[in-house]
C-alpha cells in the first residue's frame, strides 16, 4: 500500500478530490477503508455527493462499490441507509433533510456495502466532522468532488488527496498540466501581516468572517467597494475612477466569495499591481493563461487558509476504453510536481 495511507490518522479530517469522474477516486477511497479495517474505529466516512454506486449513471460501466468495517462511523441519506447491504447501529438521524431524506449517521457492525450520500454544505460537513470526533473517531474521510471542491476546502479538510487520470483528458500533457496548475494553486502563500495594511480593523481573523464581495484594504480600515460578485467581470468604481489624494484607489483587494477568470483579466489591465486576497485555493476559478498573466504584471495572491496536500493518485485507465501507461504517467506527474504519485491499482 501506499506510504500515505498511514498518514491519515494524523489528521482530523482528509477530503479525497478528484479532478475529473472516473479517475479513481472512489477506488483510492476503498482502498484507504480496506487499509484501516483492523483500526477501522479511527475512522468516520461520508460523502458531499453520491458515491458506491456498482454501475457508472453516464457510462454504464461498473464501478468499484464501498466496503465499510465493523468500528466505522457512517453517514449517508435515509435514501442509502435503507439500501445498505451492511448492519449498523444507528446514532443519530439529522432533523434537516437533503434530497435523499435526512442524514443517518451509524457506526457499523457486521461488513458490507453502502452507498454514501452525506451533507451538501460546508455547515453540515463540520457538524459530521465535529460528531466523529466526540465520538472517538479521530480522522473523518470525506469523498468529494471538483466540481463541489468547496466543499472539502481548508474551511473543511485539513488535507487533501488528489486524483486525476486517463478520464481528465487523452492527452497526457494536458493531464500533467492540470494537474501542475491545481498544485501551484494549493501552494498559493498565506497571507503575512506584512501583506496588510497597518490598521486594527484589518485582520486575517477579520477578513475570514466575511462571506460576500470585494472589500478594499486600507490603513483606514475595510473598504465595501460595492462589488457583490465577481462573475460580471467588471472592476470596482474604485479602481476605475481617477484617484485623489482624498479617495486614492486601494492596491489590495479581498475577494470573499469565488475568484472569476473574467475579474482577473479586468485586474491584468489595471496600470499598478494589484495585491489579491482570497479565502483559500477552492475559490479560485481562473485559466492558467490569466493567472500566469497576473502574476507577470506584478500582481500577487495570497490566501487565508491552506489544505496540506497530502498526496498524488493516478488512473491511467478511462472509461472510453483508452488508457496511459501507469508508469509513464506517474513518472511525468511526479517529475512535473517534485513528488511522489501512486497508482493506487498498482500499489
Amino acid at each position: 500500500m501506499p506510504a500515505f495511507f498511514d498518514d491519515i490518522s494524523r489528521y482530523g479530517s482528509v477530503a479525497v478530490v478528484g479532478t475529473a469522474k472516473n479517475v479513481g477516486k472512489t477506488f483510492c477511497l476503498q482502498h484507504i477503508l480496506t487499509h484501516y479495517r483492523t483500526r477501522a474505529q479511527a475512522l468516520a466516512v461520508t460523502s458531499i455527493g453520491v458515491d458506491g454506486e456498482n454501475t457508472d449513471v453516464f457510462y454504464k460501466t461498473p464501478k468499484p462499490e464501498l466496503t465499510f468495517y465493523p468500528g466505522m462511523l457512517v453517514q449517508t441519506s435515509e435514501t442509502h441507509y435503507r439500501q445498505r447491504h451492511l448492519t449498523a447501529d444507528i446514532l443519530h438521524l439529522s432533523r434537516t433533510s437533503t434530497a435523499l431524506g435526512r442524514l443517518v449517521t451509524a457506526r457499523v457492525q457486521v461488513p458490507g456495502k453502502l452507498i454514501l450520500s452525506g451533507p451538501s454544505d460546508t455547515g453540515g460537513l463540520r457538524d459530521f466532522i465535529a460528531y466523529a470526533h466526540a465520538a472517538g473517531h479521530p480522522t473523518a474521510l470525506i469523498d468529494g468532488a471538483l466540481s463541489r471542491m468547496s466543499l472539502a476546502s481548508s474551511a473543511v479538510a485539513q488535507a487533501m488527496i488528489l486524483c486525476t487520470g486517463a478520464a481528465l483528458s487523452k492527452s497526457l500533457d494536458k493531464v500533467v498540466q492540470d494537474a501542475v496548475f491545481r498544485h501551484e494553486l494549493m501552494q498559493i502563500p498565506l497571507v503575512e501581516p506584512g501583506d496588510l495594511p497597518v490598521s486594527a480593523a484589518v485582520t486575517a481573523a477579520a477578513l475570514d468572517g466575511i462571506r460576500q464581495g470585494v472589500w478594499g484594504l486600507s490603513e483606514a480600515g475595510l473598504i465595501d467597494l460595492g462589488l457583490r460578485s465577481t462573475l460580471a467581470g467588471r472592476l470596482p468604481e474604485a479602481l476605475t475612477a481617477t484617484p485623489s489624494a482624498a479617495a486614492p484607489a486601494p492596491d489590495t483587494l479581498f475577494v470573499a466569495g469565488m475568484l472569476s477568470d473574467r475579474f482577473l483579466q479586468a485586474l491584468c489591465g489595471c496600470k499598478k499591481p494589484v495585491r489579491l486576497i482570497v479565502s483559500d485555493f477552492t475559490k479560485i476559478f481562473v485559466q492558467p493563461v490569466t493567472y500566469r498573466q497576473f502574476l507577470k504584471k506584478g500582481g500577487t495572491l495570497r490566501v487565508l487558509h491552506r489544505t496540506e496536500l497530502l498526496a498524488v493518485c493516478a488512473n491511467p485507465c478511462a472509461p472510453e476504453g483508452y488508457a496511459f501507461d501507469s508508469a509513464r504517467l506517474c513518472d511525468a506527474l511526479s517529475t512535473a510536481l517534485n513528488r511522489e504519485v501512486y497508482d493506487v491499482a498498482r500499489g
